[in-house]
């Protein structure tokens, strides 16, 4: 297995996903939420987004490539640890479902070992600062 500092997104993805493989419906449905959430208030957080170094278009192109990867591969993410991690952490998009894991960890529903999963592989600091409801 590599060092932590040398894995890369997917990877730590898929670690996650062989740790704890109960948990993935509950990370994809969180996500889910999440993405309905920021849909919802898509002008709203436009309107609002400060000057970072993630534009507010950029951050929703994210968001919808997060969720067309859901639609397409809908439960066999659940099954597949390879396809969760490749469909969810690659490139960018893995920016968006951090974002969702670090936000779910803070959840009173989110298990405590995932939780501990989430900080020890991403952190707990929030990528961004939001209100999507």
């Amino acid at each position: 297995m590599k060092a932590l500092e040398r894995m890369n997104n997917v990877e730590k993805g898929k670690f996650l996903a062989d740790l704890l493989p109960e948990e993935l419906p509950n990370i994809t449905r969180f996500i889910e939420q999440e993405i309905q959430g920021f849909m919802k208030s898509e002008d709203h957080n436009k309107s609002i987004w400060k000057g970072t170094l993630i534009t507010a278009d950029f951050w929703y192109s994210l968001v919808r490539n997060v969720e067309k990867a859901i639609q397409k591969c809908g439960s066999r993410l659940h099954k597949n640890h390879r396809w969760f991690a490749d469909q969810l952490f690659d490139g960018y998009n893995a920016l968006f479902t951090i974002h969702c894991l670090i936000e779910y960890a803070t959840k009173a529903e989110c298990n405590h070992k995932l939780k501990q999963g989430i900080h020890f592989l991403f952190s707990e600091a929030k990528l961004i600062q939001t209100t999507t409801n």
